[in-house]
């Protein structure tokens, strides 16, 4: 089967194989969980009749190959096409360009300011991270999507867009980037996400270094460029496949340059969870004397 063939798989049929169901249809196509990240409520649609996909919480999208990209952390386009073989059981062959899909969500009325909401504090209180650090770093983004009114923890990415977080969402304000923290030191850190990064200053680990945030290990490639200025590149990403190929892509880019921090947390997903760990949760409760 050649690539032409792939690429006319239903991304319906596809979802199928890896487990994920419909939810819910609208005009256009049907809705789903996305099947790579955590979510409380379907922000996944697929268009049937045009091959593309299109997710409202990350403000990505495209055709069935981006799609096995983003499922496997694989940036060629060879691996993902194996990746789609490998899930339908089918043969590969000869190249195909894959098709991205331009179309971004709707915000409106979106408002940046100083992050004081006591909800999102405490979110990250309850990850390890405390209001000096998030401060700092971060800000209150408040904006309507599909006409309600959300708000969520925002941290400015290189495009001037915004990842953004709260106890019940995790997606971005476009144009998605990464974020380079720059302090003409002679190393700099990678990171997964901003949370990782927070978790990173919490515990010192920034100290000395800037740091490139991916805010998606699709974003790999956006990273090289900044990343090639640097002698020493410590890599603190996920313990997944995900984030294991992200170290592989760029310990094909700059050899021994990289240096795998993840030994740090090797029983945890993450550094975050490795923050956790270490602290209990900090109390946002006022004390009392008594």
């Amino acid at each position: 089967m050649n690539m032409d063939n792939i690429r006319k798989i239903s991304l319906v049929d596809f979802l199928h194989h890896l487990g994920y169901e419909p939810t819910g249809r609208d005009s256009k196509g049907l809705w789903f969980y996305a099947p790579y990240r955590n979510e409380r409520k379907p922000s996944f649609h697929v268009n049937p009749r045009k091959g593309l996909w299109y997710d409202f919480g990350t403000g990505e999208g495209g055709d069935i190959f981006t799609l096995a990209g983003e499922l496997s952390g694989r940036s060629e386009f060879v691996e993902q096409a194996r990746y789609i073989a490998e899930t339908m059981n089918m043969p590969v062959a000869m190249p195909y360009k894959p098709q991205y899909f331009a179309e971004e969500p709707t915000f409106e009325n979106v408002t940046v300011s100083r992050l004081d909401s006591p909800a999102l504090l405490r979110y990250l209180a309850d990850r390890g991270i405390p209001d000096d650090i998030a401060r700092r770093y971060c800000v209150q983004v408040d904006y309507t999507l599909h006409g309600k009114r959300y708000y969520a923890i925002g941290f400015e990415n290189n495009a001037l867009g915004f990842e953004l977080r709260n106890a019940f969402f995790k997606g971005s304000y476009p144009p998605k980037s990464i974020t380079h923290i720059a302090g003409n030191n002679p190393r700099c850190n990678v990171f997964e996400g901003f949370i990782d990064f927070l978790s990173a200053e919490r515990l010192g680990l920034n100290e000395g270094n800037d740091s490139v945030v991916l805010n998606s290990v699709a974003n790999i490639g956006k990273s090289i460029p900044i990343l090639a200025g640097y002698p020493l590149i410590l890599c603190y990403l996920d313990n997944d496949e995900a984030g294991r190929n992200a170290l592989a892509r760029l310990q094909r880019e700059f050899g021994n340059k990289v240096m795998d921090k993840s030994a740090l947390y090797p029983n945890h997903k993450d550094l975050n969870d490795y923050l956790q760990s270490l602290n209990p949760k900090i109390s946002t409760k006022p004390k009392f004397k008594l």
